[in-house]
């Protein structure tokens, strides 16, 4: 014998709106709905087309980028185009830029954590003068010349620890993770002292792990600062071997305007867009690969430490 479903009992609100016996009323769909998903849906387009066209682009060959105006379709697909920016040494920018990204933001997380929380102390000496101090160095500098000739004379120049060692604290993004922290109830704080607990175990023991949403917010400002920096590479950084993986994608970009460059290519299946594409391709792949992890804090984060109650 067949079992007999049970049927739930539905009722309609006034408004049209579905009433289920348990009182949860079940929204109901408008035209202004509608509207904003298609707004949305658009916008979505408009910021996936060009990603998608550039992938696209970099695996098809130079007849297929003429074949079509409005979304690449590469027939003839093919790796050419990555198998040449490998053989013109990206590879090794690449690994330079992993290790330049993850060395730097670790460094850049353990300074930031310690000048934020270091600002939270209402009975640090001098702590609105520091605090003046270090907001100056958001508004004004010492000059990118005497700022290089100190980094000559410390023996930064040529050394990939000169990107990450003097670049150690963002100031607004310290400010941020001190209103992280100052969300901490103090009577956490004062309960951890009673128990005998120092600053250093209170700040990595319980102040960091209850602000878990601040500092993968923090740390997603860092790694997307540090990989996608060229500015400071550019100046510090003259050998090849030690060039990050922007600074090589910006020399290729300028010097795919040489036909010479295109020397030892692949009988011509890959053609200058698509090499160039290919080195972008590269260059967003670890990005795409880290933000799944941290998207789940990055609004909460952000809206978090935006505001100190």
């Amino acid at each position: 014998m067949a079992k007999k479903q049970k049927r739930i009992p539905i009722t309609v609100a006034p408004d049209g709106a579905i009433l289920h016996t348990d009182g949860v009323v079940k929204p109901k769909t408008d035209w202004f709905d509608y509207v904003n998903y298609v707004i949305l849906f658009v916008f979505a387009f408009l910021c996936l087309f060009p990603v998608i066209n550039v992938v696209l682009t970099s695996f098809a060959t130079e007849e297929d980028y003429f074949k079509y105006s409005f979304l690449v379709i590469p027939e003839h697909f093919c790796i050419d185009a990555y198998r040449f920016m490998f053989q013109k040494g990206i590879g090794r920018s690449l690994i330079n830029s992993l290790m330049v990204t993850a060395i730097g933001v670790l460094y850049n997380m353990l300074m930031t954590s310690l000048g934020a929380y270091a600002m939270t102390k209402k009975d640090l000496p001098f702590r609105k003068p520091f605090l003046t101090l270090i907001l100056i160095t958001m508004f004004f500098g010492g000059g990118v010349i005497p700022f290089y000739i100190v980094l000559e004379d410390l023996g930064f120049v040529d050394n990939l620890l000169g990107v990450v060692i003097p670049f150690g604290i963002n100031t607004f993004n310290m400010i941020l993770l001190r209103n992280f922290f100052s969300n901490v109830p103090e009577e956490v704080i004062e309960s951890a002292k009673i128990d005998g607990s120092g600053e250093t175990r209170i700040l990595f023991g319980m102040v960091i792990p209850l602000s878990l949403a601040g500092m993968a917010t923090i740390a997603l400002f860092y790694f997307v600062e540090r990989w996608n920096d060229w500015y400071w590479p550019l100046l510090l950084l003259t050998k090849d071997e030690l060039k990050t993986l922007p600074l090589r994608l910006r020399e290729f970009m300028e010097k795919s305007e040489n036909q010479n460059y295109a020397d030892g290519a692949d009988g011509g299946l890959s053609f200058e867009l698509s090499r160039n594409y290919a080195t972008v391709v590269i260059t967003i792949i670890p990005i795409f690969c880290v933000y799944p992890f941290v998207q789940k804090y990055f609004v909460k984060g952000v809206m978090l430490g935006s505001v100190k109650s």
